[in-house]
């Protein structure tokens, strides 16, 4: 009995070590430690408190080009249709559906946001996106992403409790996908390496040639349910349905005459085979999807060396106007 009570005294104390530690740090670095290494759960916080929509999404929100007259996020226009619902962004560049899930897994039943709205990235189902040299840092923020005292996350973050993988092995794991993932094409168009290899604009010193094979890299692929991203989106749609929140997915629009011109209509009938693959898979499961896919024209397209989905406020207005139709109906 002595032994329990000694052993009890000390879990007290224990918590009360606890309690007053995450008081303390919530008081002093916390905020800087958000703004250094996790800036999105302060985005996060402030929508929980006052939005009735939470708007997931990376980049592709607040790409804002310099000539634009019309400076407003694709959230500000989302929000701006929608008079009778606050919709705020949970943003951030580089980030995808493994963060958004675990935003989402921690909204409080108090919360005003009863809808969440997701963007499905094409890009993001690549795996030169699965293991980015962002990857790393972004699993360091994912630490913050749950309902812990908050110094018990920063203590972990401080232990490196999170997995790393060297940008030398994520590599070699993209490497790997691109030469033996088998494309739907006779070789050399079998896989991404083979087709990356064929000669076309020039040699590889031609920015033409080198943003055809960016294309080929990011958009070749064959999608399964064997995919992170996908089972990262398939748990999104259980939580939600567990939380009851409405859930609206969006599939955002890719530069598909761009895509034609510098590689051919094989890789963009790839891609749409993929998305509608996306589109009956989650509308059979009950998500409200907008496919916006082929929406926006080149010409809207504000990155010309890379290929992105950053748009001019042309292309944003008609994601955004996509959106609100579906929350609105």
């Amino acid at each position: 009995m002595e032994m329990i009570k000694k052993i009890g005294i000390r879990i007290i104390l224990l918590g009360v070590i606890v309690t007053l530690s995450n008081f303390i740090y919530k008081a002093t670095t916390y905020k800087s430690d958000l703004l250094a290494e996790g800036n999105v759960l302060s985005k996060f916080e402030n929508g929980i408190e006052r939005a009735d929509i939470l708007y997931f999404a990376a980049s592709p929100n607040a790409s804002i080009h310099p000539d634009d007259t019309d400076q407003r996020t694709m959230a500000q226009m989302m929000d701006d249709f929608t008079p009778t619902k606050k919709i705020e962004a949970v943003d951030t560049g580089g980030i995808h559906a493994g963060v958004f899930k675990s935003l989402i897994e921690i909204i409080p039943e108090n919360s005003p946001a009863k809808t969440v709205v997701v963007e499905m990235n094409y890009r993001s189902f690549g795996y030169s996106w699965i293991h980015s040299t962002l990857e790393n840092a972004i699993q360091k923020q994912l630490i913050f992403y749950n309902n812990r005292p908050a110094i018990v996350n920063r203590f972990l973050q401080g232990l490196n409790y999170y997995e790393t993988i060297s940008d030398k092995d994520r590599d070699a794991i993209i490497q790997h996908h691109w030469k033996n993932d088998s494309l739907p094409f006779a070789e050399p168009r079998n896989n991404v390496t083979a087709w990356c290899a064929v000669e076309k604009w020039g040699d590889w010193t031609n920015p033409k040639r080198q943003l055809t094979d960016h294309y080929i890299k990011n958009f070749a692929f064959v999608l399964n349910d064997q995919n992170p991203r996908i089972k990262d989106f398939d748990e999104i749609v259980e939580i939600c349905k567990e939380k009851k929140l409405e859930l609206i997915f969006v599939i955002l629009p890719e530069n598909l005459q761009e895509c034609e011109q510098l590689v051919d209509k094989d890789l963009v009938n790839l891609m749409k085979s993929n998305k509608d693959w996306l589109v009956n898979r989650y509308r059979a499961k009950g998500v409200d999807l907008v496919d916006c896919f082929d929406a926006v024209a080149d010409s809207c397209f504000t990155e010309r060396h890379f290929p992105s989905e950053h748009y001019n406020q042309v292309g944003r207005m008609i994601v955004a106007k996509a959106v609100a139709n579906a929350i609105n109906q």
